[in-house]
């Protein structure tokens, strides 16, 4: 079963996304933080990481190159700005997409299912 780590200070945000991944088959663990997000990874690296672009303890956009440096992670960066140079950002330093919030379950899955096709 693929795992995902859902890193957002939004509680009610994660919860819905998180139970809209276990529809899809994952397993999930939440982060409200970075110094989180590093203990999950560090109990286990997750397959796919949902990164929110701000938390209270950093800036997502600056964790990305240190989540992946663990591992093969599908990491997606979820955001409420829509910044064309924002994205292309995130995708320079290995994000393998760039959501603006709210984000569909549907462009999730649509990033994800293509992360699977290169395994």
């Amino acid at each position: 079963m693929p795992y995902a780590v859902l890193v957002d200070d939004n509680l009610e945000s994660s919860e819905t996304l998180s139970i809209l991944l276990e529809m899809e088959g994952y397993e999930t663990a939440m982060a409200a933080s970075l110094k989180e997000a590093r203990e999950r990874i560090a109990q286990r690296v997750p397959d796919v990481m949902v990164l929110d672009r701000t938390l209270p303890d950093g800036q997502g956009m600056d964790f990305i190159t240190e989540a992946l440096s663990h591992g093969p992670i599908t990491l997606v960066l979820l955001t409420g700005l829509s910044d064309p140079a924002d994205a292309k950002e995130a995708l320079r330093r290995g994000a393998a997409a760039y959501l603006v919030k709210p984000a569909t379950i549907e462009e999730l899955k649509a990033v994800l299912d293509k992360a699977a096709q290169k395994v």
